[in-house]
Formats: structure tokens, sequence, C-alpha cells
């Protein structure tokens, strides 16, 4: 029987003071805490907390036409809050953004269905009709 040969384990400690058990891969240290990596570290956990914003999560899922409509209902929240704009105003902002994005979805929709169906062949081997 051959034996495995041990890793080196990293000699740095995690958080709650145990040793960590992470493969030595810089010298006696693992990435996670090699000295040399410290400000390599700090920028990807700022860069990780910006891209953790919710608007940022919010522009990779809403359609670009929408981000300056939603926008523009965020600071008229704001502006509702602080009192400086009309309530009246703010329902029928939201009443019509509220029935733009439904004919935008609506087209969404109907476009995603009608590549389905000409991908799809009917019964006939034809396409289906547009």
């Amino acid at each position: 029987m051959v034996a495995k040969a041990r890793s080196v384990v990293c000699v740095g400690q995690r958080r709650d003071g145990s040793p960590c058990q992470a493969p030595a891969t810089i010298g006696p240290y693992c990435i996670g805490h090699a000295p040399s990596l410290a400000d390599k570290r700090q920028a990807a956990r700022r860069q990780g907390g910006r891209n953790k914003a919710r608007s940022v999560r919010l522009s990779k899922l809403m359609p670009i036409r929408l981000i300056p409509i939603f926008e523009r209902l965020e600071t008229a929240l704001t502006e509702l809050h602080e009192g400086t704009l009309d309530p009246r105003a703010g329902a029928a902002m939201a009443s019509v953004a509220g029935a733009l994005i439904r004919c935008l979805q609506a087209g969404e929709i109907e476009e995603r269905l009608r590549r389905l169906e000409e991908r799809q062949p009917n019964n006939n081997g034809r396409r289906w009709p547009r």
C-alpha cells in the first residue's frame, strides 16, 4: 500500500482562533492568509460589496430601458416621504409607470413566444405560422 503524502497546511488562524486547514500554497500560508495578498483580498472584498448593492443587482435584472423610470420613481418616493411631492402626482406617476412596465413585459413575452414558435415544428414538419 502506498501512503498518501500529506499536504502542508496553512499556519494561519481562522477568525474563531482555530488553525486554518487550507493547503499552504504561498509559502506557509494559504491564499486567504498570505500577507503578500492582503491588499488584493481587501480590494476583492470592497468590489464584492459594491456588486452586492441593490442597484447593481437590479441593473443586471432590469431591462436597460426601465432603469431611468425606476430611478425617477425612487426619487419620487423620497420626495413623497419628505413632503415635497404632491401625493396625487406620486400616485399618477406610479400608475403610468405600472402601465408602461406591463406593456413592456407583454411585449417581451410575445417576443419570447414568437421565437419559441419559430423553432418548434408542428405535426407536418412545418414551422408554426407567425
